[in-house]
C-alpha cells in the first residue's frame, strides 16, 4: 500500500474548480435566462407576406 504523505487536498488541485466553475455558469446561465423569461414582454412582429 502506498502512502500519500506528499498528495496535495482535493481544493488545491486545478480540475475540480474548473468542474465546479463549468456548472456555476451553467446555472448562472439559467437562472439569467430564466430572469429575461419571466420579467420581459413577448414581442410580436408582423409578417408583411409579398403576395398582397
Amino acid at each position: 500500500m502506498t502512502t500519500l504523505e506528499g498528495a496535495l487536498p482535493w481544493y488545491r488541485h486545478f480540475w475540480p474548480w474548473f468542474i465546479i466553475a463549468m456548472l456555476a455558469s451553467a446555472v448562472t446561465g439559467s437562472v439569467v435566462s430564466l430572469y429575461f423569461a419571466l420579467h420581459t414582454t413577448d414581442v410580436v412582429l408582423e409578417h408583411s407576406d409579398a403576395s398582397q
